[in-house]
């Protein structure tokens, strides 16, 4: 892509309003806390809340390898996960790669980022509102 193609391409998505934006499964913790914000450490975890969700990091050694995402409330009218959701999330976490649905043995929506990297699995729980997106580095 030509610098001038890129520079009008970034004024578009600029001009299209606030965009949430996410980290990668992968990233350091100065990558995620540029991201998210400031988080809670313990141990080999961390917790951040962005944009309406909780987001709860796991470490592989100094890089996340697992992040999951549970609406928290605390953005009005977004206390629900939607589809609009994990596509958002889903494209961030792509790294301009697509993502696959798999059939699993559990049922639950699954996912498989063409790279064969990462996975990423929807939980919807046994009480209302208990839902949540886990993507973690795909370990074969």
């Amino acid at each position: 892509m030509s610098p001038s193609a890129r520079n009008f391409l970034l004024a578009v998505l600029l001009a299209a309003g606030p965009v949430a934006t996410y980290a990668n499964v992968g990233d350091d913790i100065n990558q995620l806390r540029a991201r998210y914000g400031t988080a809670e450490a313990v141990g080999n975890q961390a917790l951040f809340q962005h944009d309406g969700f909780s987001i709860c990091v796991y470490f592989d050694g100094s890089h996340s390898g697992m992040e999951v995402f549970v609406r928290d409330g605390s953005k009005p009218g977004k206390t629900d996960f939607t589809e609009d959701d994990i596509k958002q999330i889903l494209a961030a976490q792509g790294d301009g790669q697509i993502w696959n649905s798999v059939q699993v043995s559990s049922g639950k929506r699954t996912w498989m980022r063409a790279d064969n990297k990462l996975i990423a699995r929807f939980s919807e729980g046994d009480t209302p509102g208990d839902k949540y997106l886990t993507i973690m580095v795909n370990a074969k």
